[in-house]
């Protein structure tokens, strides 16, 4: 006796299961995040910090009479200056009065240049 004939499996293709298209922006969106991990590490490795998410503007802090914009512009980039900021640099708090006495002492609090650079613009 033969059973039930069986049915074939068509792949299921509907709402819950759609075919992808190629993203058409995807290399461009790699090509971005390998120029920005680039810059990230120039600019670490010159005494600066990359303070924005990895994106299209790269918000970046020095230390006030840093070399890094310049060589920033040497490089070809337009750099905008956004004021200045307090960053906390771990050392260990102590009175002004005695930190200025000494002067050599890191401060826990330090005044940092903000510089914005686009990675489209350069």
């Amino acid at each position: 006796m033969r059973g039930p004939a069986t049915k074939t499996k068509i792949p299921y293709i509907d709402r819950l299961n759609p075919r992808y298209a190629v993203n058409v922006n995807a290399e461009q969106r790699r090509r971005q995040a390998e120029a920005w991990e680039s810059l990230n590490l120039f600019v670490r490795k010159h005494d600066g910090w990359v303070t924005s998410p990895p994106g299209k503007v790269l918000r970046i802090e020095t230390l006030k009479g840093s070399e890094l914009p310049s060589r920033l512009r040497e490089l070809g980039y337009n750099i905008t200056e956004r004021g200045s900021t307090m960053r906390v640099t771990g050392a260990p708090a102590m009175d002004p009065r005695t930190e200025r006495a000494t002067g050599a002492v890191p401060s826990a609090f330090c005044e940092m240049d903000v510089i914005e650079i686009t990675l489209s613009g350069k």
